[in-house]
């Protein structure tokens, strides 16, 4: 099951972030909240009919009993899908790759510290989380300087690029360890996928209003908006579900973190971004880092 986690996990992090450079690109045309509207009300509708279909008492039963968990759930999705968004908006998405899930490590093993219920974590996987977060502040220290591959954002864009990507590490630790307990209680992927949404959805529908854009849609962002839909959220979301179901919490933050690498290998098709050394040698030492722990855990499996 672990080396099934550790194939999906990949393959997630491929169509993220083929989705990462996809937005950073469309979010300068189209509005940020009109994005994330249409892409998680699909994805609810589409996993909410699934979990009916299935077991529609049992289904309302496990939100009725669980319904605590379910609102965790929710604020972990709004602080990291709604802080990716923006923060792929004013920062390089390779700086936004690295950011948002080289602090899952760090953050997982300190909630797991305080989880009792949690695995033990290994001295390596521990290690490795100190030294890739000790990395995260010098970049975003560089990203704030206008030291990466995005120069034309503002002092005031940068830091709201900044402040949104801390929010989506944030998000993604708290879903992967809370998402592990819900799979604890019988929850199945459709299920908890059908739930996760519905605190991004009241937000978009209470604030698109408000920008001036509303909810319509212009012929010719039709076809973008469905290979953002499809590809890029539906696939990529179910992925990490399945992924977290068969990884402990804190070896799915470790998988995660090959995302950047991929990011960084694509990036360059959008042409607000140009090389940065600086994101470059940060991508390198999490590679690094990565392979170390691996040649490791394969030692003790060995042994």
């Amino acid at each position: 099951m672990q080396k099934h986690g550790v194939f999906l996990g990949l393959l997630f992090c491929l169509l993220s972030a083929a989705f990462d450079v996809y937005v950073g690109f469309v979010t300068q045309t189209l509005n940020t909240l009109l994005v994330i509207f249409y892409c998680f009300i699909a994805s609810s509708a589409l996993f909410l009919a699934v979990a009916l279909f299935h077991d529609p008492a049992s289904f309302c039963s496990r939100v009725k009993a669980d319904w605590d968990r379910v609102l965790v759930v929710n604020v972990a999705v709004l602080l990291n899908w709604g802080g990716l968004f923006y923060a792929l908006r004013y920062l390089e998405p390779a700086v936004v790759g690295v950011a948002s899930v080289a602090c899952g490590p760090a953050l997982t093993l300190v909630i797991s510290w305080f989880d009792k219920s949690s695995a033990k974590v290994a001295f390596a996987d521990a290690l490795i989380a100190c030294l890739v977060l000790a990395s995260v502040g010098i970049m975003l220290s560089n990203s704030l300087a206008g030291v990466s591959g995005v120069e034309t954002a503002t002092i005031g864009e940068r830091l709201l690029g900044v402040s949104s990507v801390l929010m989506c590490a944030l998000g993604t630790v708290m879903y992967t360890v809370f998402s592990k307990r819900m799979f604890a209680l019988q929850w199945s992927v459709h299920e908890i996928l059908a739930v996760r949404n519905i605190a991004m959805i009241v937000v978009c529908l209470l604030a698109l209003p408000l920008t001036g854009t509303g909810f319509y849609l212009e012929s010719g962002l039709i076809a973008p908006m469905v290979v953002l839909v499809v590809a890029g959220h539906l696939l990529p979301i179910y992925l990490i579900q399945k992924t977290i179901y068969c990884l402990s919490p804190i070896h799915v933050s470790l998988v995660l973190l090959s995302l950047p690498v991929f990011v960084l290998l694509l990036q360059y098709l959008d042409d607000r971004v140009i090389f940065s050394l600086a994101s470059v040698a940060s991508v390198c030492v999490i590679v690094l880092l990565l392979s170390g722990r691996a040649l490791y855990a394969m030692r003790r499996e060995a042994a």
